[in-house]
């Protein structure tokens, strides 16, 4: 029954080593994924979260994470000659889907004409525990 308990827990323990190791704060560009990819006219923005250029991860509020996702497609938008008047869809991905009002206030702060259509899912993990992830698709005519 003891090997038994303690096979339990070290098995237990491992599984929460490994799902440690998978959060691990890493570099961005590092991963493999694109932040981006275009195909024709339509940009493909992979899903951003609360992290700066440099690294750091912002936590303080759903809006402090919102406003830098929204950030960060901002600049990978840029980098590819996008602006959020050519974003066309947007998917928006909470943990708590009680965040809803508060990331719908900050997010609706980054466009100035008309809206995207939108998706959002709440009640998710997202990556390194934070509580707001967003992908968008961007189109410009050719």
């Amino acid at each position: 029954m003891k090997k038994r308990i303690l096979l339990g827990s070290i098995f237990v323990f491992s599984i929460l080593v490994a799902s440690m190791q998978a959060q691990k704060a890493v570099p961005i560009k590092t991963l493999p994924f694109s932040a981006a990819r275009t195909a024709g006219s339509t940009l493909y923005v992979s899903g951003q979260v609360p992290r700066t250029a440099t690294g750091t991860d912002v936590r303080q509020s759903v809006d402090a994470e919102t406003r830098q996702v929204m950030d960060n497609i901002g600049r990978v938008l840029k980098n590819n000659g996008y602006s959020f008047d050519d974003v066309v869809s947007a998917t928006v991905y909470l943990k708590d889907i009680e965040d809803y009002h508060e990331m719908n206030k900050a997010y609706a702060s980054f466009f100035d004409q008309a809206f995207p259509a939108r998706a959002c899912i709440g009640g998710v993990q997202i990556v390194f525990d934070f509580r707001v992830e967003i992908s968008v698709i961007a189109y410009k005519a050719e």
